[in-house]
């Protein structure tokens, strides 16, 4: 029988490890019974129950999505379920010589014009009555039921039994005309990648650095008018994604001082996918597209949340794409998954704590409580479980405090985010008051950290891994027993550090994004700036890790 993947609960892991980790599903192995050729499973028609003749044409089903809420909009910008048939032989097929069914015997049948060889035919899924055109008289049913069979001149030459998988999660011959394999690298008429991973969180599709995706925010004269009046309040506008028009959207400036730009210039974006659709973009709710003003580099932000996740600390993921209002090109951005419902999530097993937000120079102290932005949650609203942290910090730095502290702060996941603030010489983030998240998780009572704002990391010479400024990092530091558990996660992170080999990634990184770095109409300086910059970071990347632990050594 052959074997399959699905998709199973997982409960991330957070902590301080000598392993890499990512808040990626775990997944086991679940018997399908054979979805491909030779499959007997009694079903509905006779020709379902038939073994695909080996003379046949070799004309198959190469590519299933059967909850489809992003990865194709068809020609009537409908995003219904849908089916690749690639050409493996090397004859022309006309298509009314093809025939495909589902389990209730509703067939497609193909009208004018060939498949040639190697070409692909993408057909909606949709029930549409008559089964014209490229839309077929039937849905899928993704819990795991459906029979698909597609014959050629009445003879069967391939089928497929659907195993249940995620939203936008494909079904696809790895490459095209191989195995079965489950994917979310979905690519409706385009090749199917040689290799799908191992993972089947369908953010992963797009957070990742192989491509840059494109996206076109179409906004009226009324909408850009409002948001250079008041930048911060979303406007109505529509938004064109690589797959097609995703339709209505929200969409706002966004950014503080350093990195505020105005819609006429290179301006970040926050944009809202599912206001208006009710659906989510590969699992988002929300865009996030920062402008990298402030990072000559384009790369800090991807090597920050790098060392971050692999430290166990919560941190968003990043992509890369290409930004256009009403197709005039705004240049080259970065997509950051917002720490938001969907962020949580991925992260914990109970997303429903409270999240609250740091906001610039907001720290534990008595007066700034009522200055922590809740995010919501379902734990108490009145900032009492941010007052217990403050509590415990105003009675005095002693170890027995630092035991107290434990009981309501993940103090190992606080400190190897401090510890990644210093190799990263991230001046901006809590190490100053600014940029950083709280989430009180319910599953274990605790505090976490979650950072943000790393566009101005690995550069500040001046910095070093014990400067921060933060109450709660220098309470900590003044504490025998946490100094001492700081400089052990401290050493760790070096060693992650060099483990990661970011100098050359972010090198290939670089390398991947240079024709659209040296194209982006709104970068802010020049290229030997850029270049400069970027070799810089790698050097400290490289040499930085080797410096604190020198500086361990002498303490």
């Amino acid at each position: 029988m052959i074997q399959l993947l699905a998709l199973a609960c997982t409960q991330p892991v957070v902590g301080v490890s000598s392993e890499v980790k990512t808040p990626l599903p775990d997944y086991e192995t679940v018997d399908t019974g054979e979805p491909i050729r030779g499959d007997t499973a009694s079903v509905d028609t006779e020709e379902l129950e038939t073994t695909p003749d080996p003379e046949a044409p070799r004309v198959l089903i190469n590519e299933v999505v059967a909850q489809n809420d992003s990865t194709w909009s068809g020609s009537d910008g409908a995003w219904p379920d849908w089916i690749e048939l690639y050409n493996a032989s090397d004859q022309s097929i006309p298509l009314a010589d093809l025939a495909l069914r589902d389990t209730q015997d509703l067939p497609w049948l193909g009208g004018e014009g060939t498949l040639e060889p190697g070409a692909r035919l993408v057909i909606a899924a949709d029930d549409t009555p008559s089964g014209e055109g490229l839309h077929a008289p039937f849905s899928l049913d993704a819990g795991g039921s459906e029979r698909i069979v597609l014959s050629v001149r009445g003879v069967v030459s391939d089928r497929l039994a659907i195993g249940e998988l995620p939203r936008d999660v494909a079904w696809a011959r790895v490459p095209d005309g191989g195995d079965w394999a489950p994917t979310v690298h979905t690519t409706p008429d385009a090749a199917n990648p040689s290799s799908v991973g191992t993972s089947l969180d369908i953010k992963d599709g797009v957070f990742q650095t192989d491509e840059v995706l494109h996206f076109n925010i179409r906004l009226s004269d009324v909408a850009i008018n409002s948001l250079r009046s008041n930048r911060l309040t979303y406007v109505q506008g529509g938004l064109d994604v690589p797959e097609g028009d995703w339709g209505d959207v929200d969409v706002k400036l966004k950014s503080y001082v350093g990195s505020s730009r105005t819609i006429d210039q290179k301006c970040a974006f926050k944009i809202d996918l599912n206001d208006y659709s009710g659906r989510k973009w590969h699992g988002l709710g929300k865009l996030t597209l920062n402008n990298m003003v402030q990072d000559n580099t384009y790369v800090h932000e991807w090597a920050a949340y790098e060392l971050f996740r692999a430290m166990g600390v919560p941190a968003p993921r990043v992509g890369y794409a290409r930004v256009s209002v009403n197709d005039t090109d705004f240049g080259l951005y970065l997509m950051l998954e917002s720490i938001d419902q969907d962020f949580l999530e991925e992260w914990y097993p109970d997303p429903s704590g409270n999240l609250y937000e740091g906001a610039y120079g907001v720290d534990l102290y008595d007066y700034y409580i009522a200055s922590f932005d809740y995010k919501g949650g379902s734990g108490v609203s009145d900032r009492s479980d941010i007052q217990e942290l403050v509590d415990i910090l105003d009675d005095g730095a002693t170890d027995a405090n630092y035991e107290r502290l434990k009981t309501v702060m993940d103090m190992d996941e606080f400190l190897a985010n401090m510890a990644v603030e210093g190799l990263i010489m991230h001046w901006d983030g809590y190490s100053t008051a600014n940029n950083y998240r709280l989430y009180k998780d319910p599953t274990t009572g605790l505090f976490q950290i979650i950072p943000w704002g790393t566009d101005q990391t690995f550069l500040s010479a001046y910095f070093s891994a014990w400067t921060g400024r933060g109450r709660m990092f220098q309470w900590c530091l003044s504490v025998g027993s946490c100094s001492e558990r700081y400089d052990e996660i401290l050493l760790e992170a070096t060693y992650m550090m060099d483990a990661l080999d970011l100098d050359t990634r972010v090198a290939d990184l670089e390398s991947n994004l240079r024709d659209d770095i040296e194209t982006d109409p709104r970068r802010e300086f020049d290229l030997p700036t850029h270049d400069y910059y970027l070799s810089y970071t790698e050097s400290n990347m490289i040499s930085y890790p080797q410096t604190v632990r020198d500086q361990l050594s002498a303490r």
